[in-house]
């Protein structure tokens, strides 16, 4: 694969090019794959994915290479009700929803203020287990490559609301870009307490 093509795949606004298909993005992710499997993970986790069609393409090789170890895909939103490349939940989440492969779906990488309301969506569009592990609110721009000046999501509003994303239906919560350890911290703590 070209560098180009590279690039265009490490862009997380899910607008590769008219030259990525899915047999590219299927050979962009097979041999990464195949390492992890080969390294013995308990899980495999696709993050921050974009568009339907990779959501697709990751699907597929699962079913290719039959992998045996259990998986979840996440998306990121930049919007709060769609994926990145602006296409809806609905059709990235129905291709999943077939996979006996793909155990959980998720949203990770977005601003924590869209989490409940994508928890309550995905739970109409789903029936595998749901995650979530936002920013910190930041907001990444991607062409400039650097995280732009914003009010963030501090510990403590992570300690309110994580227990209102458990409440809310998800079954793991925890935190992404811009989060450090004591972020984890907080959240662990008080979903210890209130469990």
């Amino acid at each position: 694969m070209t560098t180009g093509v590279k690039n265009q795949l490490l862009d997380r606004s899910g607008c590769y090019g008219l030259d990525v298909n899915l047999d590219k993005l299927k050979d962009f992710h097979r041999r990464r794959l195949q390492v992890l499997v080969e390294a013995g993970p308990d899980l495999l986790a696709f993050e921050t994915i974009p568009n339907k069609i990779e959501a697709q393409a990751c699907v597929e090789l699962l079913e290719e290479e039959n992998i045996e170890v259990p998986s979840w895909i996440c998306f990121s939103s930049v919007d709060g009700e769609n994926a990145p490349s602006g296409e809806s939940f609905k059709e990235c989440l129905d291709i999943i929803n077939k996979s006996n492969k793909v155990h959980a779906i998720g949203i990770n990488c977005a601003p924590p203020h869209f989490i409940e309301t994508l928890i309550h969506k995905f739970k109409e569009l789903t029936k595998k287990a749901i995650i979530v592990y936002p920013n910190s609110g930041e907001v990444w721009d991607g062409r400039a490559k650097r995280w732009l000046p914003s009010k963030c999501f501090g510990d403590d509003k992570f300690e309110v609301f994580a227990t209102r994303w458990r409440n809310s239906g998800a079954r793991l919560v925890g935190g992404c870009c811009r989060t450090t350890p004591s972020t984890i911290l907080a959240i662990s703590k008080v979903l210890k307490e209130s469990s």
